[in-house]
């Protein structure tokens, strides 16, 4: 097997089929999905057992003669394996002095430690393990020899090309034996997981944090783009989970820059900033946040089509949108801070607060700075409000520009008449509202504080006010 087309990581995991149920199962992981295989169950599906069979560098499961170098046939060889963690050499054996036959490799187990060599082959006779000799060894002596190995492992094998055949079906009373052999009898695969799992990598959503309590911190789920496919995983410890989670992370984050093309496809001239997912505090529900120039739309799953993405669950325009919060939770604790950021809106019902959660350090340092850059980049790319009012009695409009400032006007037929009042920003010296429909603006002067009636809720304009003044700050390099 040419090593371009291994999987970037594999090996041996659990997976969850039942509240209290686990399969042991191969997971490999590579360019654009995560793949996870069934492996033969033991009594004690809870517990890591050997590896199950698997085809041999693409094989089919009858394992057939492999397509092994001519170079090599009846050549002495010398191979090194490093073992894995988990799945030990993951080789088969099969052999041995009582049925009259050398110790045979029979099965190797794709992704794992003997398949990495890319040196062993179904057919290899091992000579020696380690210096010990296995030509006069029985089938359970080799076993022995195997199992009582390092991490390091020296192979003698000479492939025999002659005992290809007698891999096309079991000899009677000679079992397939694996290096590390459960102690309790080997029964079918579950039916139901007989069939392998994908999950596109495209936007999948890996997690570690919306898992259920886990004391020893081995759990990770993977929900595919659509919400419609996931896998639970549980690995052998921590460092493992955090591996694979690792991987998963990097990989799909590779994907990135593909999904943006795909939706500004969908609609031509949509500026994509950043997708990710987050979870909303309070529904607890993972979110699609979609970031352009103007906008955070929030998706239950990736937009497929136009009118989906037209149809977000909820859109927040960035011009009313304040970052109030970003680092670990108040309430978490110092072993499982939750990294959290707090959203303020001005909207026409009042200042509604969302408080959201990622997962790693990183999503929280790139939400919590384009979300600030996205609030000043709308301000500078709307630059004018506008909206109904009334002053001292009388109906007008006011506008609000990132430029000139604060106006009052009357108008006919959407035409400025008469101009009322006009400020700079840089007269402003304090402004309140009532919360209700009332905003107060002081710049001093005669007017001194002007009173003006928004007929609606003024948190909308105090806060696009708030925007344009962070703004003009930023211009000013005042801010980071």
């Amino acid at each position: 097997m040419a090593a371009a087309l291994k999987a970037p990581k594999s090996g041996l995991l659990e997976l969850r089929v039942a509240v209290e149920r686990w399969s042991r199962v191969l997971a490999a992981l590579s360019g654009d999905a995560l793949t996870v295989s069934p492996a033969e169950a033991s009594e004690d599906s809870g517990k890591s057992k050997a590896p199950a069979a698997a085809p041999l560098n693409g094989e089919p499961s009858s394992l057939s003669c492999p397509n092994v170098p001519e170079h090599i046939s009846s050549v002495k060889r010398t191979v090194r394996v490093t073992k894995q963690d988990v799945g030990g050499l993951g080789i088969s054996i099969k052999g041995g002095k009582e049925n009259k036959m050398p110790i045979l490799i029979s099965k190797i187990f794709k992704g794992l430690a003997a398949d990495q060599t890319e040196a062993l082959y179904v057919g290899d006779a091992i000579f020696s393990v380690n210096g010990c000799d296995l030509r006069e060894a029985t089938h359970d002596e080799a076993v022995q020899a195997l199992k009582k190995t390092g991490k390091e492992v020296i192979l003698e094998v000479k492939y025999i090309k002659e005992m290809s055949a007698f891999f096309k079906s079991a000899s009677p009373g000679v079992p397939p034996v694996m290096d590390s052999p459960p102690s309790t009898p080997q029964k079918q695969p579950d039916p139901a997981l007989t069939e392998t799992r994908t999950i596109p990598l495209k936007m999948c959503h890996a997690t570690r944090k919306q898992c259920p309590p886990d004391t020893e911190d081995r759990y990770f789920e993977v929900v595919s783009a659509d919400r419609k496919k996931s896998v639970f995983l549980r690995a052998k410890d921590p460092a493992m989970a955090q591996s694979w989670y690792n991987a998963i992370q990097t990989a799909s984050a590779a994907q990135l820059s593909t999904v943006k093309d795909d939706l500004r496809a969908l609609q031509q001239g949509l500026d994509i900033r950043h997708v990710g997912w987050i979870i909303e505090q309070g529904s607890e529900r993972p979110v699609l946040a979609v970031l352009t120039d103007r906008d955070l739309m929030l998706y239950s799953s990736l937009p497929e089509s136009r009118e989906s993405l037209n149809s977000p669950d909820k859109s927040h325009p960035l011009i009313t949108t304040r970052l109030v919060h970003s680092g670990p939770g108040k309430s978490s604790s110092v072993q499982d801070s939750e990294l959290t950021f707090g959203l303020r809106l001005g909207t026409k019902q009042g200042v509604e607060t969302h408080l959201f959660r990622v997962d790693t350090a990183k999503d929280l340092s790139t939400w919590s700075h384009l979300l600030v850059e996205g609030c000043h980049n709308a301000a500078e790319l709307i630059q004018e409000v506008t909206t109904a009012c009334s002053w001292n009695g009388q109906q007008c409009m006011l506008s609000v520009h990132i430029d000139n400032g604060f106006s009052l006007f009357t108008e006919e037929a959407g035409v400025r008449r008469h101009i009322l009042l006009q400020q700079p920003f840089e007269r402003l010296r304090m402004s309140s509202d009532d919360g209700v429909r009332m905003i107060f603006l002081d710049f001093g002067g005669p007017e001194a504080e002007i009173q003006l009636d928004l007929h609606a809720c003024p948190k909308t304009i105090v806060f696009i006010i708030h925007s344009f003044l962070s703004a003009k700050v930023k211009r000013l390099g005042l801010l980071a």
